[in-house]
């Protein structure tokens, strides 16, 4: 792998990991229109780190209260609410957790599939669309709620559908304040990004050794990562939430045509 071949994947990797326009999608399809090729598993071990290490870095102080939380420290009100949002992303990893265990070989064949994935992206743009029609609620989140969020993320593991659209919108639709849905979906995700670096230790230790390419990819993913972030909670700020759904709606309907 080139060092530019490095920074295109890195930087789609880093936006769309977090803007609800489905990572996976774009690296399926821009490595079956470029030719590039992610298989060097030493590279996604890579930039799965830089986009956890961004989430981790933008999340810090909620981390920090958590860890307090987790060891009887900090203010008691502050730390029982931490304890309960813990027990929420514990409840919401769950269902994602099961499905990527339990049908492993199956994602993976899934990713083959260039035409199906871009279906998919059309079907998150619809989901997105649809935030047209959702009145903004107040709720916090709960154990229900936790578990619906986490069920969206275990379906979004296939290629296509994006993890922060589909948590996103599930917790939208569930009356949650818009801030709040994004701080979960994206809490949530650092489960699921460690747990897939985990996933994938086995297999890319001993495959290759970390160079140049793969730092460069993991540098790219954490800063495009990080900015990604911002730029979600200023659209839901914004209300343009539903906007990311136009973009995914076209990109996935000149995708599948292309590729019919």
């Amino acid at each position: 792998m080139t060092l530019g071949e490095a920074v295109i994947l890195g930087l789609v990797q880093g936006l769309s990991e977090f803007l609800p326009i489905s990572s996976s999608a774009h690296l399926v399809l821009v490595e079956h229109w470029l030719g590039i090729s992610s298989a060097d598993l030493v590279f996604e071990v890579a930039v799965h780190a830089g986009t956890l290490l961004s989430v981790l870095w933008f999340f810090r102080s909620r981390l920090i209260e958590f860890a307090q939380a987790a060891v009887g420290g900090g203010e008691a009100t502050r730390s029982k609410t931490a304890r309960r949002e813990i027990f929420w992303i514990i409840i919401g990893t769950i269902p994602a957790a099961v499905v990527g265990l339990v049908f492993k070989d199956e994602i993976e064949a899934a990713f083959s599939d260039p035409f199906q994935t871009a279906v998919r992206l059309i079907i998150t743009g619809l989901l997105l669309l649809s935030l047209r029609f959702c009145k903004t609620g107040n709720k916090d989140v709960g154990p229900t709620s936790s578990w619906w969020i986490g069920v969206a993320q275990a379906i979004s593991i296939l290629p296509g559908i994006s993890r922060s659209g589909a948590t996103i919108c599930t917790g939208l639709w569930m009356g949650i304040r818009p801030a709040v849905a994004a701080e979960f979906s994206f809490l949530l995700s650092i489960p699921a990004v460690g747990g897939a670096i985990i996933l994938m230790l086995p297999d890319a230790w001993g495959s290759g050794s970390l160079g140049m390419p793969h730092l460069v990819g993991a540098i790219v993913a954490a800063v495009t990562g990080y900015a990604a972030l911002r730029l979600v909670f200023a659209f839901l700020r914004g209300g343009r939430f539903a906007l990311f759904g136009v973009y995914c709606v076209v990109v996935g309907a000149l995708a599948a045509f292309l590729l019919t």
